[in-house]
């Protein structure tokens, strides 16, 4: 699925604080319905929602859940549990495994997490340095900020397409060349695109946090994709809602963040999963390339 064939792009040299918001969702307000799914709550979904979740889900690798507020409203993101299985926890989770996505000023978390400042996130996949990354990524959005915070999305598929057109060698290396993320105590070594059962799914992070151990034959296909998904016109770029949870496959999506005013309160929930559960079949994760060519010797 291409990008262009079902969103729209939005053209903008930068995406910081003094984005124009009405601007933005004007220009994308019709392609977005296309992956919005209004319910009243996760945990009273019927089964025809069950059915257009898990359709678009697959269709663009994302959707946006819009929810009637709830007293508690994380109780709508836990209920998720059903669908996508397990919660993975991060160090930063709480009990039940949520981490606050929010700007904490001066907080020692800020100093390798991104996403506890107000700062750009760029884009990228989450828990590029586990073991087992997650299958999917929500992110509740609870107070949205006034100005910025936009989300970013770029396709792992389009990328891939990309490098095969233009810089076939440079994505043979990343298919057959593992690199090591590491971040704190925790550290994985897996190739950028890895191909299993006939699709592939893509891992990537490249910001100031994190460390990379990129061996000198990926170097300059490393800094191709950087410089692909950071350019605009290869985002989707759109704006989360109070109530609205948006549900990415982690493996065939990345996403970013513009930045926003550090002085507004922007917070979102986010939880992990692991993809494991009665309706895993449902489920398909990754992307199924247009070209075999580069899948030989692949599991």
């Amino acid at each position: 699925m291409m990008l262009t064939d079902n969103l729209q792009r939005v053209k903008r040299d930068e995406f910081g604080a003094n984005l124009n918001d009405k601007e933005i969702l004007e220009a994308s307000k019709i392609e977005i319905s296309q992956v919005t799914l209004k319910i009243s709550q996760v945990a009273k979904i019927s089964n025809p929602e069950q059915q257009k979740l898990f359709e678009i889900f697959n269709k663009f690798k994302f959707v946006i859940l819009e929810c009637e507020p709830l007293p508690n409203l994380q109780e709508n993101l836990l209920a998720l549990t059903k669908f996508f299985g397990s919660v993975k926890r991060h160090k930063r989770s709480d009990k039940n495994g949520i981490v606050p996505v929010e700007n904490l000023g001066y907080s020692p978390a800020t100093t390798d997490q991104i996403s506890a400042t107000n700062q750009m996130h760029p884009i990228h996949t989450d828990g590029s340095f586990d073991i087992e990354p997650p299958k999917i990524v929500a992110m509740q959005c609870e107070i949205p900020s006034k100005n910025g915070g936009f989300s970013q999305i770029v396709y792992a598929e389009s990328v891939y397409e990309y490098l095969r057109e233009n810089h076939l060698q440079e994505l043979d290396k990343l298919i057959t060349h593992p690199l090591t993320i590491t971040r704190g105590g925790q550290t994985a070594t897996r190739a950028t695109f890895v191909a299993q059962e006939g699709r592939i799914s893509m891992t990537f992070r490249a910001d100031s946090v994190i460390s990379i151990a990129i061996p000198p034959q990926l170097g300059k296909a490393y800094n191709i994709i950087k410089n692909y998904v950071n350019d605009p016109n290869n985002q989707l770029i759109f704006k989360l809602k109070a109530n609205q949870i948006v549900l990415l496959d982690n493996t065939s999506v990345l996403h970013g963040r513009t930045s926003f005013p550090n002085n507004e309160v922007r917070k979102l929930n986010r939880l992990w999963f692991d993809g494991i559960s009665e309706y895993s079949r449902h489920l398909q994760f990754g992307f199924i390339p247009k070209s075999k060519m580069l899948l030989c010797g692949q599991n």
